[in-house]
C-alpha cells in the first residue's frame, strides 16, 4: 500500500510539481484546488501525512491545522514561503494537540 500525502497548497504550478516530485517516488497524492471542505475530505480519506501551506484563500494553514487536530493526529509539514520566527512558532504551536 502506498502513502497517500495530501498537499494543500493554493499556488497551482507549486502543488503540480509537489504531486509529480511525490507520484514520481512512489507516493499517492490528493491535490484539491478548493480549501472550503478540506477537513471533512481529511475525514473521509486514511492520510499518511498532509503538506499544509500557511497562506490559503479565505483561510490559513494555522486555522487548518487546529482544526485537523481537533480528530486527527496525521503529521502535518507547513509547506511555505513564510520565514519569519514567529510563522515558525505558529507553527509548531498549532501542530501540537
Amino acid at each position: 500500500m502506498k502513502a497517500k500525502i495530501l498537499i494543500v497548497e493554493d499556488d497551482p504550478l507549486i502543488r503540480n510539481e509537489l504531486k509529480i516530485l511525490l507520484e514520481s517516488n512512489g507516493y499517492e497524492t490528493v491535490a484539491p484546488d478548493n480549501f472550503s471542505e478540506i477537513t471533512a475530505g481529511i475525514k473521509a480519506v486514511q492520510l499518511h501525512l498532509i503538506l499544509l501551506d500557511i497562506k490559503l484563500p479565505g483561510t490559513s494553514g494555522f486555522t487548518l491545522c487546529t482544526q485537523i487536530r481537533t480528530f486527527s493526529n496525521v503529521p502535518i509539514v507547513f509547506v511555505t514561503s513564510c520565514n519569519t520566527d514567529m510563522d515558525e512558532l505558529n507553527s509548531i504551536m498549532h501542530g501540537l494537540k
